[in-house]
C-alpha cells in the first residue's frame, strides 16, 4: 500500500468542540494529518464522553469513539486567569482554533478572535453556531433536531396525514461540521497566500439550507407547495419514486421516467401498463401515483430484496434496499473500501468504526490513533511542549487549572 497523502500534516489545531458538530469537524482535519489537540474540561471533558455508554464503569461510550479519532486530549480550565495564559501560550504555537460554543462565550472568556489574533495574527479561528454569530437568533438553542425544524426539514419529512417529523440521522451537526472543515481548509489556503489568519465563521442553518433545494425550487420555480410526501419523490412531480415492500423488507425504486418506467412494466410482467394512456408520461403517473404504487408494491412484495436488486438493476432501473443498521455496519461494500474499519479500542475492545470519507489517490483513511482518554497528552503537551516544570504542572494539576 502507498503511504497515504497527509495534506495537513503541518498543521496544528486547537480543539474546543464537543458532542457532534465541532468534534466532527476536527475529525476530518485529523484524517487529513493535522496535529489535533482537544482542549477540554478538567471536571468532565467533552460532554458526549458518557454518552451512549454500555455500562457506568466504562470511561467512555461509542459515540465518543466515533466522532474523535486521531486527536490529542490535553485538561484546561479556560474560567481561570492561569489558564486562559495557558491557552495564549498554546495559540501561539498554533495554526488553527476551533470551537462550537454558544454565541458570544468566547468573548465572555476573553479569548475573542481579535484577543487571539493579538497573540498570534496567523491564527485561524474557526467557530461553528447555530444561527450564526450576528442576527436576532444569535442566542437561541440550537440542537439538531431544533435546526432542522427550524430550516423547514421538519415541515417536508414524514407522511402527509402524519405530524412534522424530523430525520432519524444527526444531519444538521454533520452538514455543519462538513462545512466548517471546507471553511478551515479555505483559510489555510488565504493565509498561506497572504501570512495573515483570518475568521471562518458557520451557521448549522445555513448549512441545512441547501439540503432543502428540490422543496425551493418547486415552491419557487413551479409554483408546488411540498410538503410531507412520505417516501415519495419531491411534490408529487416525479412517479414511480418511493419505498416498496419485499417479501423480507422493503426496496426503494426510482423509475420516474418514460423509458424506465416502460423497462419496468416489462419486468412486471405488465408491459401494457407502458403504453396505458394514463401512465405513459409522467404528468400523468403523477395524477394517478397512488394507482401506480399499488401495482408495484403487488408486484415486489412476491420477491426478496436481493431478487429485486438483481432484476432492477440488470435493467438499469434505480434501487436500493432499505438496510437496518445492523446491514450498513457489516456492509461488504464499506468494509471493502475502507469507509468500515474494525480496530481494537484501549477502552472499548474490538468495534467498527466509520472513517474520513476523503480520499487521496484512491487511498482509504486510516485512523492514526483511537479517541483519547482525558488529558491523556497533559505531560506532553504542558511540560514537553511549552515547557512548563514538573514542579508547576503538578502545582497546576493540584489546583485544578489542567
Amino acid at each position: 500500500m502507498n503511504r497515504p497523502i497527509l495534506p495537513l500534516e503541518d498543521i496544528r489545531v486547537l480543539d474546543l468542540t464537543h458532542f457532534v458538530n465541532g468534534p466532527y469537524a476536527t475529525m476530518l482535519l485529523g484524517y487529513m494529518g493535522a496535529e489535533v489537540t482537544k482542549v477540554e474540561s478538567p471536571k468532565w471533558g467533552d460532554g458526549m464522553r458518557p454518552g451512549y455508554r454500555r455500562t457506568a464503569e466504562q470511561p467512555i461510550g461509542l459515540a465518543f469513539a466515533l466522532m474523535n479519532s486521531n486527536k490529542r486530549s490535553i485538561t484546561l480550565n479556560l474560567k481561570s486567569d492561569e489558564g486562559r495564559d495557558i491557552f495564549k501560550r498554546l495559540v501561539r504555537k498554533a495554526d488553527v482554533v476551533v470551537e462550537n460554543y454558544e454565541a458570544g462565550t468566547m468573548e465572555r472568556m476573553g479569548l475573542s478572535y481579535e484577543v487571539l489574533h493579538g497573540v498570534n495574527p496567523q491564527i485561524i479561528y474557526a467557530n461553528s453556531t447555530g444561527y450564526g454569530q450576528t442576527g436576532p437568533n444569535r442566542n437561541l438553542p440550537a440542537f439538531d433536531p431544533i435546526v432542522q425544524a427550524m430550516t423547514g426539514v421538519m415541515a417536508v419529512t414524514g407522511r402527509p396525514e402524519d405530524p412534522p417529523l424530523k430525520a432519524g440521522a444527526i444531519m444538521a451537526d454533520v452538514l455543519g461540521a462538513t462545512h466548517l472543515c471546507a471553511g478551515i481548509l479555505g483559510a489555510i489556503r488565504q493565509r498561506d497566500r497572504t501570512g495573515e489568519g483570518l475568521m471562518v465563521e458557520i451557521s448549522m442553518q445555513e448549512a441545512v439550507l441547501p439540503s432543502m433545494v428540490s422543496h425551493i425550487s418547486a415552491y419557487y420555480g413551479m409554483g408546488l407547495r411540498q410538503l410531507r410526501e412520505g417516501n415519495r419523490g419531491s411534490g408529487g412531480v416525479i412517479t414511480p419514486a418511493n419505498a416498496y415492500p419485499a417479501s423480507d423488507g422493503w426496496v426503494v425504486i426510482l423509475a420516474a421516467d418514460n423509458h424506465r418506467w416502460r423497462k419496468l412494466c416489462v419486468i412486471m410482467g405488465r408491459p401494457e401498463l407502458g403504453e396505458d394512456s394514463r401512465y405513459a408520461k409522467l404528468s400523468g403517473r403523477s395524477r394517478h401515483r397512488d394507482a401506480i404504487d399499488a401495482l408495484i408494491s403487488e408486484w415486489t412484495s412476491t420477491k426478496s430484496r436481493s431478487e429485486l436488486m438483481d432484476v432492477l438493476n440488470a435493467n438499469d432501473i434505480i434501487c436500493g434496499i432499505v438496510k437496518e443498521l445492523p446491514e450498513v455496519m457489516t456492509d461488504p461494500h464499506l468494509l471493502q473500501r475502507g469507509a468500515l474499519q474494525q480496530v481494537d479500542h484501549p477502552q472499548l475492545g474490538p468495534i467498527t468504526i466509520f472513517t474520513s470519507p476523503l480520499r487521496f489517490n484512491g487511498e482509504p483513511s486510516r485512523p492514526r490513533s483511537p479517541s483519547p482518554l482525558l488529558g491523556a497528552d497533559n505531560k506532553r503537551v504542558y511540560c514537553n511542549e511549552l515547557g512548563i516544570s514538573t514542579e508547576e504542572f503538578a502545582s497546576l494539576r493540584d489546583r485544578k487549572i489542567i
